[in-house]
């Protein structure tokens, strides 16, 4: 996945995913409150959602929260959610 804070982008991978946000494991990470620019290349298609930083941890990396999520947008979170459990 790839996350996007000002003007930067970074490419991480994700620890932990829900319907209501993720765990993105980074060295760069904000502070705190910081709204955050998301992109998910999925099987299901790509996913692009604007978060905002609930917690971050020096080297391990941040938790994210969903905000405006759309229908389009949390069905296909349903449905990478259902494929994943499958594993």
């Amino acid at each position: 996945m790839s996350w996007k804070f000002e003007k930067r982008r970074h490419t991480s991978r994700v620890l932990d995913f829900s319907a209501s946000g993720a765990f993105i494991v980074t060295d760069d990470v904000v502070a705190v409150g910081s709204s955050l620019k998301l992109i998910f290349a999925m099987v299901e298609g790509e996913l692009k959602l604007d978060a905002v930083v609930r917690n971050a941890t020096a080297g391990k990396g941040m938790g994210v929260e969903f905000v405006s999520i759309g229908a389009k947008q949390f069905a296909l979170i349903l449905k990478a959610l259902k494929r994943l459990r499958a594993l």
